[in-house]
């Protein structure tokens, strides 16, 4: 072997060696508790990996828990600023969730729309007696199908008793935290901890399984989310409660109906349950998905039978070997749809206010409406000032409209002689309406588009109005005590028929058919039993919205001038129209 070679690879040798001594390379960290095992789901070939900590006895996460039966049934109660709860030690679950800051209802009126619809139908509603102390609770429709928060690991189902870390939980300045634990029959240990907050409506859950029978266990993980909140009575537009989920940016709801066989939900941020001013959602917070089922609870509202969707949080069978635990984390948010706190609790919630089609417009609507609130401190004021505003960036397709109609009417005259010279013959009518108003330089939809234009804003105003929990229970001024119930006065839906019969009698209109002008006719009264049963403050926004349109047509009238009619002209007339023309203009000179 070549001398140099060898000293080289000496040379190298011994320079690796003095590296490696000098700066010997870090040791592998030590693997955490925390390690993905895979578990395969029974009959089926898929796997899923599901976050397990290995147990020994040196590092125990719990001492051996009693026996379930020599554990007192226990009643926790949770209180915050904003809520007060209730959690059953048996089986773990939610029994009461109260909100401090909502009342279930107002001092009960009379209502003339259900009143009526009663007397004509024969369904008597249900009457609840009034309690001014009690409050909206979120924890509804409880029975032994519908434990919310109820954990299941098979497919058995059987009664537990749990111990709990403490009985009573004041939540005042800092977070507070609940653990129940239990060991089931089936030998598994079962932890759930439960944390609150301070002025918050965001809970933590975080279950937690544990195998320590010294046999491998098969799981399948449920929880019932339950089916909302207890359903309200006496509402203005009382709906049933519907699920809500968010999949691929997406929002959904579904009702009864949709969940009738059952909904599998799968990839979803959040899902929950939800009426017109609450919302129960859940939220996967350990980097996984919501994934599980909708199914149908029945339910009552308003004393009727009815069908609600309820939520189970699902995941796949899977096998947990000894000494390993199943874990999954959730945030639950359970509170009103204020739009700033659905927001806080994820960025797509606020879509859960389901504005509707026009959610572009309806959403600055809504906050310019609290914007003027926070200046006023009076909704209906707030709601005046609202419709001004949406009137006054109007008014140019306002305008234009009026005129439209105005030059409409001038030309009604001669239109209602065309239609009875050309009666029997309706394909010449109509050549012989179209070529008048091309005279006129008249466009016939010129007055009915603006209109058209105006109608998204008008239903974006609805559409914000009618969710907007900020309205609720919210007094406006003397009778009006409730914005987001009936007027049981009837002064507002009254004073709106009013005042559209009186617009309409200022309003120059068009010749139109005689069933038109009958439907013309009735529209006042139509509108008025439609508005009966609205909440006041959106009827308020209507009747306030006439007023101004009143009172801009009274100005069109005195304003804009007569305009000028040019008779009907035979074949080739345009000469003669110009013609025509240029002998009123000499005659005025």
């Amino acid at each position: 072997m070549d001398r140099n070679f060898l000293l080289a690879f000496l040379l190298s040798t011994l320079a690796i060696f003095a590296y490696y001594t000098l700066f010997p390379p870090e040791e592998p960290p030590v693997q955490n508790e925390q390690q993905q095992v895979e578990a395969k789901a029974e009959g089926g070939d898929q796997t899923q990996v599901v976050n397990t900590t290995p147990v020994s006895e040196a590092t125990a996460l719990k001492p051996a828990l009693q026996a379930e039966s020599s554990v007192a049934r226990k009643t926790v109660s949770v209180e915050s600023n904003l809520y007060s709860a209730e959690i059953d030690s048996q089986n773990g679950t939610l029994t009461r969730f109260y909100l401090k800051n909502y009342k279930y209802a107002t001092e009960p009126r009379f209502n003339i729309t259900k009143f009526f619809f009663s007397l004509f139908s024969g369904d008597e509603e249900e009457e609840i007696p009034y309690d001014p102390d009690r409050l909206v609770n979120l924890a509804g429709d409880i029975s032994d199908q519908n434990r919310i928060w109820e954990v299941f690991t098979d497919t058995d189902i059987y009664d537990v008793n749990f111990q709990v870390s403490a009985d009573k939980l004041n939540v005042a300045t800092l977070p507070e935290i609940l653990e129940l634990s239990t060991v089931l029959p089936n030998g598994l240990e079962q932890h759930k901890i439960l944390t609150f907050y301070p002025d918050s409506y965001v809970i933590d859950m975080e279950l937690k399984i544990i195998n320590r029978t010294g046999e491998q266990k098969t799981l399948h993980p449920r929880i019932n989310f339950g089916a909302g909140g207890e359903a309200i009575s006496g509402e203005p537009l009382p709906q049933p409660k519907v699920a809500v989920t968010f999949v691929d940016e997406d929002f959904d709801k579904f009702d009864g109906d949709d969940v009738e066989n059952n909904l599998a939900v799968n990839n979803s941020i959040w899902a929950g349950l939800a009426d017109t001013y609450f919302i129960t959602v859940i939220k996967p917070v350990d980097g996984s998905l919501f994934r599980g089922e909708l199914t149908p609870l029945n339910s009552k509202l308003d004393g009727k039978e009815v069908v609600v969707p309820r939520l189970t949080y699902q995941d796949e069978p899977l096998r947990l070997a000894n000494n390993q635990e199943y874990s999954r984390k959730f945030k639950i948010f359970a509170g009103p749809k204020v739009e700033s706190l659905l927001d806080e609790f994820d960025y797509y919630l606020p879509q859960a206010m389901d504005l509707g089609w026009f959610e572009i417009l309806a959403r600055p609507l809504l906050a310019l409406l609290r914007w003027f609130q926070s200046y006023v401190g009076n909704w209906g004021v707030a709601i005046i000032l609202l419709t001004i505003v949406v009137r006054t960036a109007m008014f140019p397709l306002a305008f234009k409209s009026m005129t439209s109609m105005r030059k409409m009417s001038a030309l009604s005259p001669k239109i209602s002689s065309i239609r009875e010279k050309y009666k029997g013959n309706k394909e010449k009518m109509n050549q012989e309406i179209m070529k008048f108003y091309s005279q006129n330089k008249v466009n016939p939809m010129g007055g009915c588009l603006p209109m058209l234009l105006q109608i998204p804003i008008f239903i974006a105003l609805y559409q914000a109005l009618l969710p907007a929990i900020e309205l609720r229970h919210m007094p406006f001024m003397l009778f009006w005590s409730d914005l987001s119930a009936a007027d049981y006065t009837l002064i507002l839906p009254i004073l709106m028929g009013a005042t559209m019969f009186v617009q309409q009698s200022f309003t120059p209109t068009p010749t139109m058919d005689p069933t038109q002008a009958k439907i013309m006719k009735w529209m006042p009264v139509m509108m008025v039993l439609f508005f009966l049963s609205m909440p006041s403050g959106l009827v308020l926004y209507w009747v306030i919205s006439n007023f101004i349109s009143v009172g801009q047509q009274l100005v069109f009238n005195k304003v804009l001038p007569q305009p000028e009619v040019s008779e009907p002209v035979k074949g080739k007339g345009k000469q003669k129209q110009i013609e025509q023309q240029k002998k009123k203009g000499s005659k005025k000179k």
